[in-house]
């Protein structure tokens, strides 16, 4: 393999998501000489709902790149509707992509490298190599950060499990105004997980998720026949999938960090990972920074990650339990004796 060129850094950051823009704008401003490999032309681009929550990022960015905030969110079970409400916006949306380039240009402005279009090739002990538009170049580093998702290259370089079951989530992106924020918990059609209706702008994100998915589990077609039932025609507009890991095999090893869905710290019971993934991606770039760093935010967001994985691990036993639960926290939210915030990952 013959190489262009060979680069020093002091931390490489593989992946182009929020997790780890957040880590190498973090790294940069403190004098860390960092490159981030994205592999996408564009960063920001994901099959996500876009729906951040005001106790995580919400707080944190530009006005400008809200699309729109509820202060009321409606949960539908096969027997309840909850209308939850708040002072405050419990929930706002944004465009993953304006995201997405607004944390490349806060972190480039810092002093880091971005690099996109770079396919990851090799990884070894302290260099990797990657191809873009059809030359190779290796980055030796000191620290390697993986924030590159579900199907994370880092995390199969660690040699870590990564074919555990995970969850899937699917959606349209549908034009319209649409004014209600829903989340449908029905355990008969999507057993432990559920569907959604995401306002934007001038269009919403409709989708679904399902935390476990035998091959018998049509996650589209179940959608598909929930779409039906408000009349949302989505039959001309192409559906987006993606795996969401929440399969969590820990985050720091030695000189090398693993954050969000890459750790598998997506909520295994909602699938929300961009708060997670900014919280991972700000504690590996603390600890590279200062090796005495308490990961106080982040092992809250773990500790809430192992509730997560309980309730979902007592709801997939069976359908039976799947519709105990749902029925229950929705009687719980009305009645105001459960939190919001305890299914967001924030």
């Amino acid at each position: 393999m013959a190489h262009i060129r060979s680069m020093k850094y002091d931390v490489a950051v593989v992946g182009g998501g929020p997790g780890g823009l957040h880590c190498a704008r973090i790294l940069s401003e403190n004098g860390v000489r960092t490159a981030l490999l994205e592999r996408n032309k564009i960063i920001g681009r994901k099959v996500c709902a876009g729906g951040i929550t005001w106790g995580g990022l919400i707080k944190t960015i530009p006005e400008h790149l809200i699309e729109r905030s509820f202060s009321q969110q409606t949960v539908i079970t096969r027997f309840q509707k909850t209308l939850v409400t708040s002072n405050d916006p419990m929930v706002a949306t944004v465009d993953r992509v304006a995201l997405g380039q607004y944390m490349a240009e806060t972190a480039g402005n810092a002093g880091a490298e971005i690099i996109s279009k770079a396919l990851v090739e090799r990884i070894d002990k302290n260099q990797i190599t990657y191809r873009k538009n059809g030359s190779h170049t290796t980055i030796h580093f000191d620290y390697l950060v993986g924030a590159d998702g579900s199907n994370s290259k880092v995390r199969a370089f660690l040699d870590l499990n990564t074919v555990s079951p995970m969850g899937v989530g699917v959606q349209y992106r549908v034009n319209g105004t649409y004014d209600e924020m829903i989340w449908n918990f029905d355990s008969k059609r999507f057993r432990t997980g559920y569907s959604w209706i995401f306002p934007h702008r001038t269009s919403a994100s409709v989708g679904a998720y399902a935390g476990a998915t035998p091959p018998a589990f049509n996650l589209k077609e179940r959608l598909q026949q929930w779409l039906n039932t408000l009349n949302i025609d989505v039959s001309d507009l192409k559906i987006e999938a993606d795996n969401i890991n929440h399969r969590f095999v820990g985050w720091s090893f030695g000189r090398c960090f693993l954050i969000g869905d890459a750790a598998g710290l997506a909520s295994p019971l909602t699938g929300e990972g961009i708060n997670p993934a900014i919280v991972s991606g700000e504690t590996a770039a603390r600890t590279i920074i200062d090796a005495s760093y308490r990961p106080v935010e982040l092992n809250r967001i773990i500790a809430k990650h192992q509730k997560h994985q309980k309730m979902a691990g007592i709801a997939e036993r069976s359908a039976f339990r799947s519709l105990v639960l749902s029925e229950l926290c929705s009687f719980l939210l009305r009645h105001r004796m459960l939190a919001f915030n305890t299914l967001e990952m924030a």
